[in-house]
């Protein structure tokens, strides 16, 4: 795979994640972490796929632990769902990707909103509440629950890690 300034491998992508996870814990209410790191995540997927995948049918069966057939595209769908499937919130990693470039609100979108923690907040709840004492940083809104961008992003980094430490041929 070919790419720019020595990111060349997914593994460079998963590195630059991780450290785009340690700037937003330095700074839990920095959105340019947040995003970058949102991006890593999510394009991850997408490294991956043409990277490593989409050319080794073996290795994308091997993986998904079923048989893999078909064209090019219809292997990508079940990449798709497998990573969805594995890594339960990368659908909101996802909405959270394409929110930032696209900004017309549609009904299908599972995110109504994130918020910074504290006072002024719907998530003000220093001192009680589920957020505790003293919480701050990135929180998106999906119907009634609230999940912080930093789980999130642990998740679907556990996830990479993981996926990367079993098939150590993707990085």
């Amino acid at each position: 795979m070919s790419g720019a300034l020595d990111l060349t491998e997914p593994r460079h992508l998963l590195t630059k994640l991780s450290h785009e996870i340690d700037t937003l814990a330095a700074a839990p209410r920095n959105s340019y972490a947040a995003i970058n790191a949102l991006r890593d995540a999510y394009h991850l997927r997408e490294w991956i796929w043409h990277g490593r995948l989409e050319k080794d049918p073996a290795l994308h069966a091997q993986i998904a632990g079923e048989k893999i057939a078909g064209k090019a595209k219809e292997r990508k769908c079940k990449w798709n769902k497998y990573v969805n499937k594995e890594c339960p919130n990368f659908s909101l990693i996802r909405e959270l990707c394409n929110g930032s470039k696209h900004f017309e609100r549609k009904a299908s979108d599972k995110v109504q909103a994130t918020h910074h923690a504290g006072y002024g907040s719907p998530l003000f709840a220093y001192n009680s509440g589920p957020l505790g004492y003293g919480v701050d940083g990135i929180f998106v809104q999906v119907e009634a629950r609230v999940v912080p961008v930093m789980h999130l992003l642990e998740s679907a980094r556990d996830f990479w890690i993981k996926l990367f430490e079993r098939f150590p041929q993707l990085g």
